[in-house]
């Protein structure tokens, strides 16, 4: 018989409950961890599954070590240094502002890189106790193994008792997600699909990933397949291995075209609307949160928490910004080429009952 999942505790000793934002690139996902950090009761954890990257959901069904594990969060990347260092990174890569840095910003532990920098003003001391408890773990599901590390957080915090994780285009792993953390209740966060496109074509991350899609789908390698997507394929850690060698940089320096971020963000789509299937979501428009950030942030505390407090609600509510959409800007031809290439992400959406109203 297989032994059930680990259930880890909060600082009270009550089974951890958890939360995944799902989502596309460039869709708010950011925001959303901004304004659950505030939350009393959240353990808001950023970029904790992406930076683990090619390594971050496997294995699915077998063991491993506390060390392996630990491995995996601790190594420096050469493909991720390339993507998260104090020149290119965007602002939420926290680990190029710490005061004496322990390790090099520019190649540092992926768990340095994003997640630990926006929990704690001493990320390398955290780092270091996070480490101890790690490497004495004996052989478990990686899932539990996540979980442990969100109850040590929960721990470092201080009365959490929920783990919101939230990783830039998770929503191509609902399904693996889903299939890891049956206890955590998914939000999938939606914004308007020509906005988010034209969004990922100035970010280093969605390039590469624009990039990866398009080029290695002929050779049967697709960046977003139910089992074979990004971080839980076994080819990932060898692509991502070549390209820390050979570099990346002239791939983040190329612009995509609209035609093919469109694509890219209605293959997203409909690649995370199958990893939803079955699932009950609560689902927020970016759009929404930005209009009426009150009454859409209280629905998302009482989803996950079952309160929203009400001095959570002012402090929160005052980040989300209304911002006119660039897509308007665009001259008439480009904004068509645009709209056309994201027929098939917001088709898919407004099939299953989740286009905006």
């Amino acid at each position: 018989m297989e032994a059930a999942p680990l259930r880890a505790a909060d600082p009270s000793g009550q089974p951890m409950r958890g939360g995944l934002i799902l989502g596309s690139a460039r869709c708010g996902s950011t925001l959303l961890s901004q304004v659950l950090r505030l939350h009393p009761d959240i353990l808001s954890l950023s970029e904790l599954f992406s930076t683990a990257g090619p390594h971050a959901f496997r294995p699915v069904r077998t063991r491993i070590s506390g060390a392996a594990f630990w491995h995996r969060l601790a190594r420096p990347s050469a493909a991720l240094s390339q993507l998260a260092n104090p020149d290119i990174a965007p602002d939420e890569f926290l680990y190029g502002r710490v005061a004496d840095p322990a390790h090099d910003p520019y190649a540092c532990p992926p768990l340095l890189a994003v997640t630990l920098p926006h929990l704690s003003e001493r990320p390398d001391d955290l780092f270091a106790r996070l480490a101890t408890a790690a490497n004495a773990r004996l052989d478990l599901p990686l899932a539990d193994h996540y979980r442990a590390l969100f109850a040590d957080l929960a721990g470092e915090a201080g009365g959490k008792r929920i783990w919101v994780e939230r990783s830039g285009g998770s929503l191509a792993a609902a399904g693996t997600l889903r299939g890891l953390f049956p206890e955590a209740r998914p939000v999938l966060l939606l914004r308007n699909g020509a906005d988010t496109a034209l969004s990922m074509r100035d970010y280093p991350a969605a390039r590469l990933a624009i990039w990866m899609w398009s080029r290695l789908r002929p050779l049967g390698i697709d960046l977003l397949g139910p089992r074979g997507h990004y971080g839980r394929g076994a080819l990932w850690p060898v692509i991502a291995a070549i390209g820390g060698q050979v570099g990346v940089r002239r791939i983040l320096s190329r612009r995509p075209g609209l035609r093919e971020c469109g694509a890219f963000w209605s293959a997203v789509t409909v690649a995370g609307l199958r990893g939803m299937e079955g699932a009950r979501p609560l689902v927020l428009h970016y759009e929404d949160l930005c209009t009426r950030p009150r009454s859409e942030l209280a629905r998302l505390g009482i989803y996950l928490t079952g309160r929203a407090p009400e001095d959570w609600l002012n402090a929160a509510s005052g980040l989300p910004r209304v911002r006119p959409s660039r897509v308007d800007q665009l001259p008439g031809p480009e904004r068509d080429i645009l709209t056309r290439a994201v027929e098939r992400g917001e088709f898919a959406l407004a099939a299953a009952g989740l286009a905006r109203r």
